[in-house]
């Protein structure tokens, strides 16, 4: 498990650079070995023209072919115990040595370079023969010197790795302090909020591989200040809206209790049972108007038979149209009646709006609801016979508790606000119009079809 990313990435590019230095140092050795073993050998030969230049101007003249050997010894100790050089006439006699323990040993090297252990010793050589003279001439450096050189190399540079080593860990942690910065700067800001602040946070400037992550809490805070909001707004609403019915009631109760005549506190019971029935009502549209947020989406959605969840709903509000002597139609079920949605609260938008349509029908009246199979959509039309909602004001029916003047229907004016939040969570729409006679409302929510409906792009 990952505690502290700054502390991994450090520990890791580390041994990323470790695995790496070591692997370079190896291969920087091999190639220092093979070029130093190229380099050397172009010595060899070098050494190898300056021995054949003495000895082609020292001639037969054996003192000077001594003092030769002796001048190489006295001033080139290093090269003395390293190098040696030989030449041989045709016949297999020593001319020239520079090291006389290893006479017999030379002699038969061939022509080129070749490596010979000499004594336990490895050693390059590299021989020529004369071809005008048949002398052979020798020369040979140990093999200890070219190994030492290439190890005193990669010994120099892992001197420089382990200097530098200390250097690679401070640069890496500033490094990995400043990408973190952003980090740290949006930690700090969040840290530094007060509970109720909720405002999304900054996301300039900030990496991409992180920029993910505070869009998600940005929308995380909107999905929070809306959830307050809609919770504050729902008390705010309770308490204005309750305050009157439940004065109206503590009125209508004294009225009761204050009464002279069986009749009278009868009446006042009976208002109060009105009231009561009021508060019920109004109470279950807020709690239904606050559990419906626009930044939720429903959950679920599934394909629906939205004729047969009408008749459902149609069948519980029956009795309260006969009540008022109103008929109710259901029109028969279309070829197709299919929408995607939640069958909850759809249940919820169709039995408000058939409820509105029976509420403000007056007595006597009709309501015909239709199940209409348009090209790409499915239209749920509740038509009426009352008053209808001039065009003037059929925008702001949708407003919260808003109620036109000299309305004398109960309600809470709640119940078309719901009906558009939930018409909008399952991206349809509603359009108000006059009744095919001018004398009503036509009320129609238009659902995109269940098989044309597209998720990504709801619009089309």
């Amino acid at each position: 498990m990952i505690r502290s990313i700054r502390h991994f990435l450090l520990i890791s590019l580390l041994i990323s650079i470790t695995l790496a230095s070591s692997i370079t140092a190896i291969g920087n050795y091999l190639l220092d070995k093979q070029v130093t073993q190229n380099y050397l050998d172009g010595q060899l030969v070098k050494i190898f023209s300056f021995i054949d230049l003495l000895h082609q101007t020292a001639k037969n003249d054996t003192v000077m072919r001594n003092e030769i050997v002796t001048y190489f010894k006295k001033h080139h100790s290093f090269a003395a115990k390293n190098l040696l050089f030989q030449v041989w006439n045709k016949d297999g006699k020593l001319l020239l040595n520079s090291t006389p323990s290893m006479n017999e040993f030379l002699f038969d090297s061939p022509l080129g370079f070749s490596d010979r252990q000499i004594n336990k010793h490895n050693w390059r050589v590299y021989a020529v023969s004369n071809s005008k003279t048949g002398e052979k001439i020798i020369a040979a450096e140990l093999y200890d010197l070219r190994n030492k050189l290439a190890d005193d190399i990669t010994l120099s540079n892992a001197y420089i790795l382990l200097v530098t080593y200390p250097l690679f860990g401070a640069l890496v942690w500033i490094i990995i302090g400043m990408a973190l910065r952003s980090i740290t700067r949006v930690t700090s800001e969040i840290s530094n909020r007060a509970s109720t602040y909720l405002e999304p946070v900054e996301a300039t400037n900030i990496p991409i591989e992180i920029k993910p992550l505070v869009i998600e809490l940005n929308q995380l805070f909107i999905r929070l200040q809306l959830a307050f909001d809609r919770n504050k707004r729902f008390a705010a609403d309770a308490a204005h809206e309750l305050r009157t019915p439940l004065a109206a009631l503590k009125t209508q109760a004294q009225v009761a209790l204050k009464a002279e005549n069986e009749s009278d506190r009868d009446h006042a019971l009976l208002k109060v049972l009105q009231g009561v029935d009021r508060s019920s009502h109004m109470v279950a549209q807020l709690l239904t108007l606050s559990r419906l947020g626009q930044e939720e989406a429903l959950s679920d959605m599934k394909a629906i038979d939205l004729h047969k969840l009408t008749s459902e709903i149609i069948a519980y509000l029956v009795p309260i149209a006969l009540d008022k002597q109103i008929e109710i139609e259901l029109a028969p079920h279309p070829p197709e009646a299919t929408v995607l949605g939640n069958d909850i609260t759809l249940g919820i938008l169709i039995r408000n709006v058939v409820d509105n349509a029976i509420r403000y029908t007056p007595i006597g009246g009709e309501v015909k609801v239709q199940i209409i199979d348009a090209d790409l959509t499915i239209i749920l039309r509740v038509t009426d016979s009352g008053p209808g909602i001039p065009v003037e004001l059929r925008e702001r029916v949708f407003e919260r508790f808003f109620r036109m003047l000299g309305t004398t229907a109960s309600g809470s004016g709640l119940g078309l606000a719901i009906v558009s939040q939930i018409t909008d969570l399952h991206h349809a729409h509603i359009v108000l119009g006059s009744a095919s006679n001018e004398v009503g409302l036509q009320f129609d929510v238009i659902f995109p079809k269940f098989n044309s409906f597209n998720p990504e792009n709801p619009e089309k």
